[in-house]
Order: C-alpha cells, then structure tokens, then sequence
C-alpha cells in the first residue's frame, strides 16, 4: 500500500512538473509573439513619420519575419497614424497597435535652422513643412559662401569637371541659398507640389534636373 501511494504521489509530481513546463513553455512563446507583433507595429507606424517612406505593411512583414512570426494582417492605410497587426509565431497568436504623432516628429521649426532666408521663404516653407505634417522636411536653407565652396570644391572633386559639377552644385557666389533665397526640401515632395499649389505659396521649381530644390517665387525675375 505505502508504495502504490508512493508510486501515485511520484506520479502527480511528474504531471505536475510536466504541467508547469508546458505553461512556462506557451506563455514564453507568447511573449515571443508579442514582442514580434510590438515591433511590427511600431516599425510600420514611423513609416507615416517625417522621415517615413509610407511602406507600413512590408515594414511590418520584415519586423515580423526578423523575429521569427508571420505577419497575418496589417490594418494600415496609406499615411495612417495608427496602425494594427497581428501575428502568428509558432501557433501563438498575439496583437498590437502603435500610434503616432507625425507633428510631434516634425523637424524644428524653419527658423530654428533655416538660418538667414528671405522671410518671405521662411514663412511659405514653415507653412509648407505644417501642412504636410512633417512629411516634407527643410534640408537645406541659407548657406555661406564658406558653405558653398565647400560643397563646390566636393562637386569638382566627385565628378573631375567643373563643367559637370556645375549640373549639381553652383559655384561660390552663384547660389541662390547664398542670397537666401533657395531651400532643398526632403521628404514627399509630390505632396509639396501639392500643398504649394493648394495654399498659393510663392515657391516654385527652377531646376528640372533638382527636385528637392525650390526657390522664392520670382526669385529669377
């Protein structure tokens, strides 16, 4: 009798053990879940950040693969502030959903590094950079002619020709950043042209071959 009772109490203790394995083991897989549905979640939600491309749902799947699930759905519109995944690890399902604020994000104000632009400039480009909700960025604003030989002198280099360099850079004294008058802006600058055409903002795009560069309107006249 002593040793079936021993043998059942021995028993017990296995299943019991064997019990707590197998929770220790789900629970450590879904923490692993959600971890990689965390991280999906909050790498596709900066891609409607400032310096986003607008790629949520391939950002998400990478996210997810880098962490050993599978992404199963990605509620994520086009520039969307908040997004939600899910995903499957091993069977383990878990969700997430991150949130942001692109104006949060937003580069700093024009005139906080935009230096000694035409004020006239300053002000179409700080309504451009707000309306977009950062999703268009000042680059680059006045520059010195210290700055701008020194952009020439790495153009001359890069490309061996003046000639050619000439294409990409202006010489020194011959930039309308030096005069203040010119910024190149980064981001979506589809929507740029968009919102300059919306709002009537005297900026516009001389050099065909330089997207990112637009100057006051009238600048040229």
């Amino acid at each position: 009798m002593t040793i079936l009772v021993a043998s059942l109490s021995l028993l017990v203790s296995l299943a019991a053990a064997l019990l707590s394995t197998e929770i220790a083991q789900g629970a450590a897989l879904k923490a692993r879940a959600q971890a990689a549905a965390d991280a999906a979640a909050l790498a596709a939600v900066a891609e409607s950040g400032p310096y986003g491309s607008n790629v949520q749902r391939i950002v998400a799947r990478e996210y997810a693969d880098a962490n050993g699930a599978t992404l199963v759905e990605c509620k994520c519109e086009s520039w969307a502030t908040a997004v939600q995944v899910t995903v499957d690890l091993d069977g383990a399902t878990a969700r997430a959903r991150a949130v942001i604020d692109p104006e949060a994000l937003a580069p700093a104000r024009v005139w906080a590094g935009a230096g000694r632009l035409h004020p006239a400039l300053g002000r179409a480009v700080e309504a451009l950079i707000k309306a977009s909700a950062g999703r268009v960025r000042l680059v680059s604003g006045y520059r010195s002619g210290e700055r701008q030989s020194e952009l020439w002198a790495d153009a001359v280099a890069k490309y061996g020709d003046p000639e050619v360099a000439d294409n990409w850079v202006a010489p020194p004294g011959g930039s309308m950043h030096e005069r203040g008058l010119a910024v190149d802006l980064g981001g979506d600058l589809e929507l740029a042209v968009r919102l300059i055409d919306e709002l009537q903002l005297p900026l516009w795009r001389p050099l065909s071959n330089e997207p990112w560069h637009f100057e006051l309107l009238g600048s040229r006249d």
